[in-house]
């Protein structure tokens, strides 16, 4: 009997209390975001409280589509299978009550969701998804994962970066729903909050089951961008120093120059071929989204991809281009908002 009660004492000393939430973490969670609403294909499970919601007008998101491959901590773990999605893009993070488990919340979700048309592409449940699931899905250090808006205070940011940090009974459900104007996804994602190292939010989201609602609906993209042509280029050249294009895109992630870039490119290679004496740079630019090593690299690459089809396809020297990546290195507009970051995003040419 004595061991025990020593025993005791000795866990007393090194085991701590449960760390209790404080009064702005839960008040939090008593309201939804300022401005916010469900959106109308889906809803949301009753008693719920909206703490992040994201839209974009055209943006393109990778959704999983099979479970997770590769241990958490491995450096290679993917996805086995992913869709590609472009369209209006929103995001949001629902809270429910506690007591309630991550099935009866998700379910509440599916439903909705197959009741208006949708089928299932993917779906999984605890192991079954993959041990890094929750690592690729999202995750507080991973900035394109999260549900972020520009104007979230720093209570809100913590909370946003405390959900989903541990989760049990984690749930996963792809749907889609056809149409001749193209296809409309929903993603649904939850979990149990159980503990999490970011102190307050962690304690006011413990034992809460939380849902990231992903829907991509079909949309063409707004042709805002005009076309600079050889004669501008070169008066630009003489003015800045420097032509910004907005015309050359890539695909999402990749180095890869989409189609759309050809007009763009080819007077691009007029005016260089008229100007023969000029030698430039080919600068890529990028938005803050992801790490500053990663978005360096990216824009490296894009701006090689440029010199390479310029030479290819339209018969520059390549000896007369020099690609170098400066990532978000060199904003031209904030990057706390979609229209800036859309304005970083950008190739440049420099005259030597």
């Amino acid at each position: 009997m004595i061991r025990v009660v020593v025993a005791a004492a000795i866990a007393a000393i090194f085991v701590s209390p449960a760390k209790a939430a404080s009064p702005q973490a839960e008040a939090l969670l008593q309201k939804d975001l300022p401005g916010a609403s469900d959106h109308p294909l889906v809803g949301r499970y009753a008693g719920s409280v909206l703490i992040a919601r994201t839209q974009k007008a055209f943006d393109e998101i990778k959704l999983p589509s099979g479970k997770a491959e590769g241990k958490s901590y491995s450096s290679d773990k993917k996805f086995s299978s992913e869709v590609t999605a472009q369209g209006t893009v929103t995001r949001a993070i629902y809270i429910a009550p506690p007591g309630r488990s991550s099935l009866e919340v998700t379910a509440n979700f599916v439903d909705s969701v197959m009741a208006k048309g949708f089928q299932p592409v993917f779906r999984c449940a605890g192991d079954e998804c993959g041990e890094s699931f929750v690592v690729l899905k999202y995750r507080w250090n991973n900035a394109g994962s999260k549900v972020l808006g520009p104007n979230f205070d720093h209570i809100r940011r913590m909370m946003v970066d405390a959900v989903f940090d541990q989760l049990v009974d984690v749930r996963y459900g792809l749907f889609k729903k056809p149409a001749p104007e193209g296809d409309t996804y929903v993603a649904i994602y939850g979990g149990v909050h159980r503990g999490g190292g970011f102190g307050d939010s962690s304690a006011a989201l413990a034992d809460r089951p939380g849902v990231l609602l992903e829907v991509v609906e079909p949309r063409a993209m707004e042709k805002r961008m005009a076309m600079v042509t050889a004669d501008e280029i070169g008066g630009d050249l003489a003015k800045q120093g420097k032509a910004v294009f907005y015309g050359i895109l890539f695909d999402f992630d990749k180095a890869d120059i989409k189609a759309d870039s050809e007009p763009q490119l080819a007077e691009m290679a007029k005016f260089l071929k008229s100007n023969p004496q000029i030698k430039a740079f080919i600068i890529g630019h990028t938005d803050n989204k992801g790490s500053l090593d990663y978005n360096v690299s990216l824009s490296n690459r894009r701006a090689d991809a440029v010199v390479k089809a310029l030479a290819s396809r339209h018969g520059v020297e390549a000896k007369r281009l020099t690609p170098r990546g400066l990532g978000p290195l060199a904003p031209v507009a904030t990057n706390r908002t979609e229209d800036g970051q859309s304005k970083n995003r950008r190739v440049e040419l420099v005259e030597q």
